[in-house]
């Protein structure tokens, strides 16, 4: 174990006002969904409505309360925070710290920085965790219902059937690409129909931006932190007198001309069919991709998607471009063309 860790595994225990055992309706039913059926468990406050939930013999949930669903967790793994005291923050997927004053240590790697830096960047971590969501079959009614009253663009995946897609399953995932929590997490504009490849651009272009912060691809006003701001919309500049029927090789101009606006260097480049689909995934690279595809109910339609992973049995991981749809297996339609955009 990191020295840094061990630090903070080896302090004093949590302060009182930290540890609590919380037994709300709600948290029984999504606690007995995914752990030990009755398991007890404590619940430790992470950071801006997320919670901790650690069992003692094994088992652990991060849970957003918001929405009262899951981000991630295990029935039997210890907690990647157990022993830890002090405040913790959970920034995504394999992103676990604990800090006090002044320092802030990873909890995977032991290294060490400022608190101050890592509790703005936890902030935001938060925001991107309310759209990570996967839509899990246990989940997908209780979400719907909470979209549908909170969530202007939830008619959008309601009336395209969303809730029939596939998520994928933890142990058929072969690959996704680096940091794709910027995909999952990212902000979700209205996607109606005609403007999907738009929208999509979008998310690509702040998972790069993210990805390489230092660089400034998104231009000044479209940034909300590393994500997109929810106004002004950031996929209606992309298009901009482009029609709403975004197609790969319109898709890929704009992208470009963006890129080359901002100053930063590029690669950029469509295919027909799904050609070089795959293998841009697996060099780390999102792609997006256009056709007929399913959009839920057993119901084909014209959509574009953010491909960011690929699964065992041989298919793609995406982001279907509505918010709370991400993970979804894409397992049939015909894929028309795909536009690729990476920087250099």
């Amino acid at each position: 174990m990191p020295a840094a860790a061990a630090a903070f595994l080896n302090a004093p225990p949590a302060r009182a006002d930290q540890v609590k055992t919380l037994d709300d309706d709600w948290r029984r039913q999504l606690a007995d969904g995914y752990l030990k059926d009755g398991a007890t468990f404590k619940v430790r406050s992470l950071q801006d409505g997320l919670e901790l939930w650690e069992t003692p013999g094994g088992g652990y949930m991060v849970v957003e309360t918001t929405q009262q669903a899951l981000l991630e967790g295990s029935a039997t793994a210890w907690s990647p925070y157990s022993g830890c005291t002090g405040d913790l923050a959970y920034l995504g997927p394999g992103k676990y710290f604990a800090y006090d004053t002044p320092g802030a240590v990873d909890l995977i790697t032991g290294e060490v920085s400022a608190a101050r830096e890592l509790r703005v960047i936890a902030r935001d971590a938060a925001g991107m965790a309310r759209d990570t969501l996967h839509v899990a079959p246990m989940d997908a009614e209780r979400i719907s219902a909470w979209r549908t009253k909170n969530d202007p663009t939830a008619a959008v995946a309601q009336s395209s059937g969303g809730g029939g897609l596939t998520p994928v399953k933890s142990g058929d995932v072969k690959y996704r690409v680096p940091s794709y929590s910027y995909i999952t997490g990212c902000h979700v504009y209205p996607n109606t129909t005609g403007t999907c490849g738009w929208v999509a651009g979008s998310i690509v272009t702040r998972y790069w931006h993210a990805r390489s912060s230092a660089r400034k691809l998104l231009p000044t006003k479209y940034r909300s932190g590393t994500n997109l701001t929810s106004s002004p919309n950031f996929a209606t500049y992309l298009k901009g007198s482009k029609g709403d029927s975004s197609v790969a090789w319109d898709l890929k101009e704009r992208l470009a001309w963006n890129a080359s606006n901002q100053g930063v260097a590029y690669a950029a480049s469509w295919a027909l069919g799904n050609i070089g689909m795959f293998s841009q995934v697996e060099s780390g690279w999102p792609v997006i991709v256009f056709g007929s595809l399913p959009v839920g109910n057993n119901k084909k339609g014209t959509h574009a998607v953010v491909g960011y992973g690929t699964t065992k049995s041989g298919y793609l991981i995406t982001h279907y471009g509505w918010s709370g749809y991400t993970d979804i297996v894409l397992n049939g339609g015909i894929i028309g063309s795909n536009a690729r955009f990476r920087l250099t």
